[in-house]
Order: C-alpha cells, then structure tokens, then sequence
C-alpha cells in the first residue's frame, strides 16, 4: 500500500494520466489531493483526502475541499507520504 500526495498547482484536466497504473488492487493506495489552485473539478478522481493550502484567500464555491492546511501542515504532508507528486 503506498500513500501518494498529489499537490496540484494548476487546473488539471486529464487526470488518467497521474493516476497510478499496478497490476494489483489500485484501491489499496492511499491518495491525498493538495490544492494549490481553487478552480479544479474534483469529481472523478478516487482520492480519500482533499485539503487546500491556507494562502489566506477563500476558496470558490466550487471546490469541496475538506479541509484548510499551514505550509508547515503541507510540509508534515510531503515527509508522512511514500511519493509526493507536483503536477
């Protein structure tokens, strides 16, 4: 099982091609979302924690995210992950 932190810094539109491929069960990774940019379509994407950077700007009404991290928050996320991937 590893744990990926995916921090997106843009609005990614194709996500297929980020998403790991294994010959096994994919669910048995755990993927965590950081979003950098407000404006990003979530829905499709199999992730088990959506969190945003506190950048001390409020997130538009489209995006559902969970939870509000500190950049040490963010740091702490980066080191607990097996793979950390900025995209």
């Amino acid at each position: 099982m590893k744990k990926i932190l995916y921090i997106c810094v843009k609005p990614i539109e194709n996500w297929d091609i980020f998403t790991l491929r294994t010959s096994g069960d994919s669910t048995q990774n755990t993927i965590s979302l950081l979003l950098l940019h407000h404006e990003q379509n979530i829905e499709n994407i199999p992730v088990s924690q959506v969190c945003n950077l506190d950048m001390g700007e409020q997130p538009h009404d489209g995006v559902n995210t969970k939870k509000t991290i500190s950049y040490q928050e963010m740091l702490e996320q980066v080191f607990s992950h097996d793979l950390s991937v900025v995209i």
